[in-house]
């Protein structure tokens, strides 16, 4: 590591060290503090209760109301805070009771990394749980496909326990070097939300949602704005996708069957959205995060356009069809899964060819071939609704 790059992170721990002692003392003599000895503590980004977090909140507070399970959310996301507020047990994001929380649970539940701890986990361990007194959970939010191990390998994020869903994601964190965990820190239970795919309802629409690109966009877990947004609008990302929601031959298919396309950018590129456009809006949606649900998308929707999404892996799951749109390498670095030999459906790098296929889809009713079926099913092994229940069972066992 450079000097500048230590120092740099010297400085930001600074505050951090400080924060987290003064409420260690706080939470001494705070009445609120023995409320949450031993809690189960689950979130997401803090902002949201759309994922895995809510669904795994909502399964205990329905299931194990015996257990003092909490949601972390900020309630100025009202949205989402509205969907868990009638469970109780909730706590505001980033408040002083959010830190007492953290101190005294005995499970941190999440989706993601680096939003439920309100400090660098790393240095929290090292000067305040020693003992490795608080368990972390770590629910993901979607199927790793990818290597992700610059992110979630022990190196990085010390977890007590690593939710995956499929034999091959499981057997490539378990048995990996890369990642760093022992076999027993890594268990196969499926996604929580999994549970809520089997009943649904579909409807006249298609649902574009790709991924993001970590080379034309501020993620917004960066403090600092590094990138001008004409770095964004300016991409072939950009100028692909904008091209495709004004396709006149996927209009025409759409006006002719009575079907919508919803255009449902990533969380990261969701704050580039103005910068999409359609002179189609009777038929194409261009779907800002706070206006729609995820799950409620997928489960509606006859057909998926993705790109490199694990989203695909839930569309999946309900054996719908799906195509790929690969015109780029995207910026994951490559894992154990082959799109060409393990993905869901066709795979297309451009525009006329994709189009060519979502005719083909209307033509055949938005039927899944036996192939992919067949895929689907050699890839999960167990499709069910007791994803929740597995997971509560693991947790328990640390």
């Amino acid at each position: 590591m450079k000097l500048k790059q230590i120092i740099s992170t010297v400085l930001r721990l600074i505050p951090q060290f400080f924060d987290m002692l003064i409420t260690k003392f706080k939470s001494i003599f705070s009445p609120i503090s023995r409320k949450y000895d031993g809690a189960w503590l689950i979130s997401e980004r803090g902002t949201e209760a759309k994922d895995n977090g809510y669904v795994f909140f909502k399964y205990m507070r329905e299931n194990h109301p015996e257990i003092d399970a909490y949601y972390v959310i900020d309630s100025s996301y009202k949205n989402d805070y509205n969907k868990v507020k009638d469970f109780g047990n909730i706590i505001e994001y980033k408040s002083l009771e959010h830190k007492i929380a953290f101190l005294k649970c005995k499970y941190a539940i999440s989706t993601h990394i680096g939003h439920l701890e309100p400090w660098a986990y790393k240095l929290y361990k090292m000067i305040l749980d020693r003992k490795n007194r608080t368990k972390f959970v770590l629910l993901q939010h979607g199927v790793i496909n990818h290597d992700l191990s610059d992110i979630y390998g022990k190196k990085s994020t010390k977890l007590d326990l690593f939710i995956t869903s499929t034999q091959k994601e499981y057997e490539s964190i378990a048995y990996s070097e890369s990642y760093g965990y022992k076999e027993y820190e890594v268990e196969k239970t499926g996604l929580a939300r999994f549970d809520l795919l089997s009943n649904f309802e579909t409807k006249n629409q298609i649902l574009l949602m790709p991924t993001w690109r970590s080379n034309i966009v501020n993620p917004s877990y960066k403090k600092e704005k590094t990138l001008p947004d004409s770095v964004f609008y300016n991409s072939d990302y950009f100028n692909r996708y904008n091209s495709l929601i004004n396709n006149e031959k996927i209009v025409k298919l759409l006006r002719e069957n009575n079907y919508e396309m919803i255009f449902y950018p990533h969380y990261e590129i969701q704050q580039y959205i103005h910068y999409f456009n359609t002179i189609y809006d009777d038929v194409i949606k261009i779907a800002k995060k706070e206006d729609y649900d995820v799950q409620g998308l997928l489960k509606e929707s006859k057909l998926l356009i993705t790109d490199y999404s694990s989203v695909f892996f839930d569309f999946g799951y309900m054996e719908k069809p799906i195509l790929y749109y690969h015109f780029d390498d995207g910026h994951y670095q490559k894992g154990y899964f082959s799109y060409k030999h393990d993905g869901f459906g066709d795979i297309f790098d451009n525009e006329e060819e994709l189009v060519n296929a979502i005719e083909g889809m209307f033509k055949n009713n938005f039927i899944i071939s036996d192939f992919y079926k067949d895929r689907i099913s050699d890839c999960f092994g167990v499709i069910d609704n007791n994803n929740c229940v597995r997971i509560y069972n693991r947790i328990k066992l640390l």
